[in-house]
């Protein structure tokens, strides 16, 4: 964390880990992203078959691992509902147990993109969430945990709130000394783990583009951030507006590979919206600028 022209910390959030190095979601990433500086990892929660929580971002599973290469598994490919209702054929987390799971290696989501995440594929295994509140690493640190898609698998019955919550309460996460932040993009699903869930940490509410773009006044009521596609935010008073409030601000997504001139002027169009922390696929160049503006 530093602080700006000695106002405000600014905290660097490893997305999905050190996603822009290692493939996103994998314990080796959100390791990696702490070794760099970050204040926090991002991770994304899904629900399996057998009522545990894996760390995926999509509950379709052929874009981030080796599971079109398993034939043991080619039966469980149909045509199925993601979690923002598109249908798509595929392999889906809710029709797998932890178990089968485990046996599928963790692939990089954008290859060309990044060939040197690429030349990890087939490395790592999938995490669940036991697994990263149990690593060693995350001992002491600061973890940001995204419910992904709650609506949809409300309607489908799973329950992925109360599986979060019996998930933490079996967990020794206090004693390790790790705190949590929990997301998610649905207000109504958010107010519910905040329900079932409790005084467990912050709760943060995601708003992107598709989303209502405004301040919604009941969040500063209800929660303690507001996060926002920064894309939001450019040239309009949201941040200041929602401090205002009350409200803890994050932007996302800081991505090396989208800095059209040099990175540094990228990186510090995220800092001066005088947002309270930052999420970054890179967090050590992210990190590096934040220092020197400082």
């Amino acid at each position: 964390m530093a602080i700006l022209n000695g106002q405000r910390e600014i905290l660097v959030f490893g997305h999905r880990g050190a996603s822009g190095y290692r493939p996103e979601n994998t314990l080796e990433s959100f390791e990696l992203a702490f070794q760099m500086g970050a204040d926090a990892i991002e991770c994304d929660l899904l629900p399996t078959a057998d009522g545990e929580l894996i760390i995926r971002h999509d509950n379709f599973l052929s874009s981030t691992t080796d599971v079109a290469s398993r034939p043991e598994f080619a039966h469980l490919k149909r045509v199925g509902r993601v979690g923002w209702q598109t249908d798509r054929e595929d392999w889906f987390c809710e029709d797998f147990t932890i178990e089968q799971l485990k046996q599928l290696r963790a692939t990089e989501r954008l290859p060309e993109l990044r060939p040197g995440s690429a030349k990890f594929d087939g490395q790592f295994q999938l995490p669940t969430l036991d697994d990263l509140l149990q690593a060693d690493f995350a001992a002491g640190k600061h973890l940001i945990l995204e419910v992904k898609h709650g609506d949809y698998f409300a309607a489908k019955g799973i329950p992925v709130a109360a599986i979060l919550a019996r998930k933490l309460a079996e967990s020794k996460w206090r004693e390790r000394g790790i705190t949590l932040t929990i997301e998610a993009f649905q207000f109504k699903v958010l107010e519910q783990l905040q329900r079932v869930c409790g005084a467990v940490g912050e709760y943060v509410y995601l708003v992107d583009t598709w989303g209502d773009p405004t301040l919604n006044p009941k969040a500063a009521e209800v929660f303690d951030g507001i996060s926002f596609n920064a894309e939001l935010v450019w040239n309009t008073d949201l941040v200041e507006v929602s401090q205002a409030r009350g409200l803890k601000v994050f932007i996302w997504t800081a991505r090396a590979e989208e800095a059209e001139n040099t990175i540094e002027e990228y990186y510090a169009n995220f800092i001066l919206t005088g947002a309270d922390g930052i999420f970054a696929d890179q967090p050590d160049l992210l990190a590096a600028c934040v220092r020197d503006m400082s």
